[in-house]
């Protein structure tokens, strides 16, 4: 498939400040005409979450591909098919544990996308935001899950994970068409104030410039855009964006 992925992450000032690791990971692959992305959000107050987001990423994804048809899809083959994948990503992080160690140690959410020719879906567990966006059409959005408060959500490593999983269905991509995953952070300043979809201002001149460019230059150009004053002043968070665009 003609998909173009550019990816990036940058520490929050409170990271920076107390020289903690990012605590996001963005992690993609493609398999035949199959692509798979995920963002995965790990929890500030698990010791562990660095590890666990780049774990489940990467775990999920693998066993996604390994195990997706190309299509078409259905909303209930594909939420069963995401949950087992989940499943024995979690079992096998559990293998590997310390004995002192719990899931919790390792929480994450996840915000992910399986796409091919005839379409695919939007995956969720937790905050985070997803945004498919063809030409001349309404976004298509997965919105973020909080809890009693804003700063409370949902996470992969949670005992009820299977019920805050959300599967939204996409259609089969265009020319024109492109999408976007990104953690909490990102979301402050990349999606509009309505929560309808990307913030034109901010997208419009990254989608122009990653046109023109190819993806290590495109990469290289996001980490600058995440780490600038700009987007540090507007949110001390971790931000992480991953974007998809299809020609």
């Amino acid at each position: 498939m003609n998909w173009r992925v550019f990816q990036g992450s940058a520490r929050g000032s409170h990271h920076i400040d107390n020289d903690i690791p990012c605590q996001d990971y963005a992690y993609q692959q493609s398999q035949g005409d199959l692509l798979c992305a995920i963002v995965c959000d790990g929890a500030g107050s698990a010791d562990y979450s660095e590890q666990g987001a780049t774990f489940f990423a990467q775990g999920i994804i693998r066993h996604l591909l390994d195990s997706a048809p190309q299509g078409p899809f259905d909303i209930e083959s594909l939420k069963s098919l995401i949950a087992g994948c989940i499943e024995t990503t979690r079992s096998e992080l559990l293998l590997t544990l310390p004995r002192e160690h719990t899931l919790r140690d390792y929480a994450a959410t996840v915000v992910g996308c399986l796409i091919g020719p005839q379409g695919g879906c939007f995956f969720h567990i937790g905050d985070g935001f997803a945004v498919f966006q063809e030409p001349q059409q309404s976004a298509i959005l997965s919105l973020p899950e909080n809890g009693e408060y804003a700063s409370e959500t949902y996470f992969v490593t949670g005992e009820d994970w299977q019920d805050h999983l959300r599967v939204t269905l996409l259609p089969a991509p265009c020319t024109g068409t492109y999408w976007g995953l990104m953690s909490d952070g990102a979301a402050t300043f990349a999606i509009d104030k309505q929560r309808t979809g990307f913030f034109p201002a901010f997208i419009n001149p990254v989608l122009d410039y990653l046109h023109k460019v190819d993806e290590t230059t495109g990469n290289a150009a996001l980490v600058n855009l995440l780490e600038s004053p700009k987007t540090t002043a507007i949110t001390s968070d971790d931000k992480t964006l991953l974007l998809a665009c299809f020609s």
